[in-house]
């Protein structure tokens, strides 16, 4: 039987609405034969999250609470459950989670450390009181369609397509402020696997790469590669500028019909090939 951790800690208004959320989540995961480990309140610490995943091994972490760029909040708001220096122990396993902006950052370092799967939010994640239900089934809908058999990139995209019929349903009930909102959380999901890598990094390399290569490609190439092409790219830079410089010497110019010039375009296309090669075959 397959394992699941769910996390749930409940200390404020907010995290009393997502931990009744993600009790419709617990039920379905039981209903479905799932063996669930529930963190829940006070329960849901840091020491706790990291002994249950050491000792039980889920196959599926579930996380309901407060979040940022950094990490997932542990029970009381102070410190992280889940953050860079932890977030190893999620390799191998799905990662599903409801929380703010995680994974503009924090949720892209635990799919490259090695996460099948992670869902997570780039902004922050509101609702309204008026529509907590649509929320609700807004938020938990890519886990129920997980439970149906399909791949998380079709997840991704039926959650999406059910936000917009929700917003549709809000707007003819004249709720356009949720219908608003709703629709901007729908822009922040994202769930990051091999197939739907993420689109965007803090690394200006990356970056670089994605917009050569592509993010399905970009990301199979590892850091340590990434800075090999740094310093390689560097250096034929810097050297580029001094045989430029010698042949303005010899020539007055430096538009002159030279070998170095065909050696050093040798070379960068070169580099470049290598750089797709290992995208490609990574």
């Amino acid at each position: 039987m397959a394992g699941c951790l769910v996390i749930r800690p409940r200390f404020d208004l907010v995290t009393s609405i997502s931990f009744e959320w993600c009790g419709e989540v617990v039920g379905w995961l039981r209903d479905a034969g799932f063996d669930v480990i529930d963190l829940a309140g006070d329960d849901a610490t840091r020491v706790r999250v990291e002994a249950t995943i050491q000792d039980e091994d889920p196959d599926i972490v579930i996380f309901y609470d407060h979040g940022d760029e950094e990490g997932l909040l542990q029970q009381g708001g102070r410190g992280y459950a889940i953050d860079k220096r932890n977030n190893g122990i999620l390799a191998g396993r799905e990662i599903y989670t409801l929380a703010c902006a995680w994974g503009r950052d924090g949720g892209i370092d635990t799919w490259r450390k090695g996460a099948r799967a992670v869902w997570c939010y780039v902004e922050v994640f509101a609702f309204t009181s008026e529509a907590l239900d649509e929320f609700k089934r807004f938020a938990n809908s890519g886990l129920r369609f997980r439970l149906e058999g399909r791949s998380w990139k079709e997840c991704l995209q039926l959650a999406r397509q059910l936000a917009g019929e929700l917003c549709r349903k809000l707007i003819e009930e004249g709720k356009y402020l949720s219908a608003v909102i709703l629709q901007e959380d729908a822009d922040a999901l994202r769930c990051y696997t091999d197939e739907t890598p993420p689109e965007t990094s803090k690394c200006f390399a990356r970056r670089l790469l994605i917009k050569l290569l592509g993010p399905e490609r970009a990301w199979k190439i590892g850091g340590m590669y990434i800075a090999g092409l740094v310093l390689s790219l560097t250096g034929w830079g810097i050297a580029l500028h001094d045989f430029a410089h010698q042949v303005y010497e010899l020539r007055g110019t430096i538009l002159s019909l030279e070998g170095g010039y065909v050696g050093f375009a040798m070379i960068l296309v070169g580099v470049v090939l290598l750089a797709v090669e290992r995208s490609v075959y990574r």
